[in-house]
C-alpha cells in the first residue's frame, strides 16, 4: 500500500518495512526496515508530519516523519488492521480490524479511548461522515455498520443492500454520500441516512482494493486484484445524483437525533471480542489512498 506525502510516496510492505521515496528523483528519503514486528497491512496520512500504520497482528503505530520515529503505539486488536481514518478536530484515529471490532485511539492521551463489542464478521473499511457524527464500517458479509460518535459499543444502524458481497473499500464523497468497492468488483454510489444505493459507478473483473478521488472530485481512481488502475469521470454521475437527492440530507439530519457530540464509551476493557479469524480477506495488497490523485 502507498500514499503521496509532499513530493514523496510512502509505502509499506509485508517485509515489515516502511519506505519514503522522492517522486521526482526516485531517491530513497527514509527507510524503516523493522517498523513493525509483523507485515504492515494498512498505511494512512494523519497530519502533515505524521502517518499511521497497522500490521497483521493488530498493532497500530503513529510515526513522526520529522524525527522518523514512532510517537504512539496502540495494541487494541487481536487480528490484522484492515482500515483507519482520522478525526483531525479531536485528534482521534478510528481503526477497524479483522477481529470484528472498531477502536478509537486518542493521540493526545496515547490511549485507546473506546472499543466496540465484537461484530459477527470482519470489519474491512471505515469512513467518518455526517460532519463527524457517524462512523461507517464495511464488513465481510456486505453489511454497512453505522456507529454514532461517542457511542461505539454497538452500531446504531445497519445497511444490508450490498450483501452478500464484502465491502472492501469505502471512500467518502461528501457528508451524505460515499463510494463503495466490493469483492464482486462493483463500485457504487451509496447514500447514508437515508440509506440507499444511488447508482453503480463502474466495475472491475476482480475484487476492489482501494478507491481515491482527484482534488476536484471530478475523477475517481480504483484499483483491484487484476493489478489494474481505472479512472472514472464522476461529473455526470454527480450531477444526476445531486438532482435525485435534493431533500435527502435534510430528512437525514432530522432523523439522526443521537447525542453524538459526547465522548462516551471510555472503558475499552469492557469490550467482548470474539475468537481470531483463520483467514484474511485483504492483507498486504497495493492500496491507493485518497490523496493519490491530489496533483491531477
Amino acid at each position: 500500500m502507498f500514499f503521496c506525502w509532499v513530493l514523496g510516496i510512502v509505502t509499506a510492505s509485508a517485509d515489515c518495512s516502511i519506505l519514503a521515496t522522492d517522486v521526482e528523483t526516485g531517491a530513497q528519503v527514509a527507510h524503516l526496515e523493522n517498523a513493525h514486528e509483523d507485515a504492515v497491512n494498512t498505511l494512512i496520512n494523519v497530519t502533515e508530519t505524521t502517518i499511521a500504520s497497522g500490521d497483521d497482528k493488530g498493532c497500530v503505530k503513529i510515526w513522526d516523519t520529522r524525527q522518523r520515529s514512532c510517537s504512539h503505539e496502540f495494541n487494541a486488536h487481536e487480528d490484522y488492521i484492515s482500515g483507519m481514518t482520522f478525526a483531525s478536530d479531536s485528534m482521534k484515529l478510528v481503526v477497524t480490524s479483522g477481529d470484528g471490532t472498531l477502536s478509537v485511539c486518542n493521540l493526545r492521551t496515547s490511549k485507546v479511548q473506546s472499543q466496540s463489542e465484537f461484530s459477527e464478521d470482519e470489519l474491512l473499511s471505515v469512513v467518518i461522515m455526517k460532519n463527524g457524527r457517524k462512523v461507517i464500517c464495511g464488513t465481510q458479509n456486505g453489511t454497512l455498520l453505522l456507529y454514532s460518535w461517542g457511542f461505539f459499543k454497538d452500531c446504531s444502524d445497519r445497511f444490508v443492500d450490498l450483501a452478500p458481497n464484502s465491502v472492501d473499500a469505502l471512500l467518502k464523497l461528501d457528508e451524505d454520500r460515499l463510494i463503495t468497492g466490493c469483492d464482486n468488483g462493483i463500485i457504487s454510489l451509496v447514500g447514508i441516512l437515508p440509506n440507499r444505493i444511488i447508482q453503480p459507478i463502474g466495475s472491475h473483473d476482480y475484487p476492489i482494493e482501494d478507491l481515491a478521488l482527484s482534488h476536484d472530485k471530478k475523477f475517481l481512481g480504483s484499483t483491484a486484484h487484476d493489478s489494474m488502475l481505472k479512472l472514472w469521470n464522476l461529473e455526470e454521475i454527480l450531477e444526476g445524483s445531486n438532482v435525485n437527492s435534493g431533500n435527502a440530507s435534510g430528512a437525514a439530519e432530522d432523523s439522526d437525533s443521537d447525542n453524538d457530540g459526547m465522548d462516551l464509551d471510555n472503558d475499552p476493557s469492557k469490550s467482548s471480542k470474539g475468537s481470531k479469524r483463520k483467514t484474511k480477506s485483504k492483507a498486504n495488497t497495493l492500496n491507493a489512498t485518497n490523496n493519490f490523485f491530489a496533483d491531477l
